[in-house]
């Protein structure tokens, strides 16, 4: 916060001392300087600062709603995103961010609905897995079967559809690593049947199987490896 104050301070003694220039021009100068510094914590004063002069700007307010959101003010980006999105200028990755963000925040239908909307937009079943992630996280069975046998349906046919790359965790390496629809799909069955099921054999198979399908699957591999150890811990 001390931080902030600084440099809320820096940019109006800025403006100060260059009295033909417009405090709007100063904050979109520093602007312009933090994103050559890959400063955020000064981009993110700066928008503020030229919000405050430029209310209805959707660019500056689609570019401090990513900010906000990269760095976790799931609540500050979608303020932002939301403006830009009532406008009519909201770009599909956008609308993206913002499924991602209402999802965070447990606001999970809002988001199913954006992501239902980018998948007629774009036949992109990268979010059709996402909707199949909401479904198992709010333990909507019925839904989660559904979602995710269309996924492997499809894909059986469709090349292009079982070839969609999809972030999964990486318990491993750390971060997320892109993983093929079809083997993620598999995983998240197999996950759900250990979790919510107490199915280890169908769990098992379904984890295998998706190891199958892309052999340096990090969050399947270790999910077995975890499986294992546990059954060796209850003999």
């Amino acid at each position: 916060m001390k931080k902030q104050i600084i440099y809320i301070l820096i940019l109006f003694t800025f403006a100060a001392c260059t009295p033909k220039t417009s405090p709007l021009e100063n904050a979109k100068k520093l602007y312009s300087q933090s994103l050559e510094n890959n400063d955020a914590t000064t981009a993110r004063v700066a928008l503020n600062t030229i919000l405050m002069y430029d209310s209805a700007n959707t660019e500056y307010q689609d570019s401090l709603s990513r900010l906000y959101l990269t760095s976790g003010n799931f609540d500050g980006g979608l303020k932002y995103a939301e403006l830009v999105y009532n406008s009519g200028n909201a770009t599909n990755k956008l609308k993206e961010n913002m499924a991602l963000a209402y999802q965070q925040i447990g606001e999970t239908e809002k988001a199913d609905v954006f992501l239902g909307t980018l998948l007629e937009d774009t036949r992109d079943y990268k979010y059709l897995f996402q909707k199949v992630v909401i479904q198992y996280e709010n333990g909507n069975q019925m839904m989660f079967d559904s979602l995710s046998n269309q996924i492997l349906d499809i894909a059986k046919t469709d090349s292009l559809v079982a070839n969609t790359m999809v972030p999964m965790p990486s318990p491993i390496s750390g971060g997320n690593q892109l993983v093929p629809i079809e083997a993620a799909t598999m995983f998240l069955i197999g996950n759900n049947a250990f979790e919510k099921k107490q199915d280890i054999r169908t769990a098992v198979d379904y984890i295998q199987r998706s190891v199958q399908k892309f052999e340096s699957f990090e969050m399947a591999r270790y999910a077995l490896m975890e499986i294992e150890k546990m059954m060796r811990g209850g003999r």
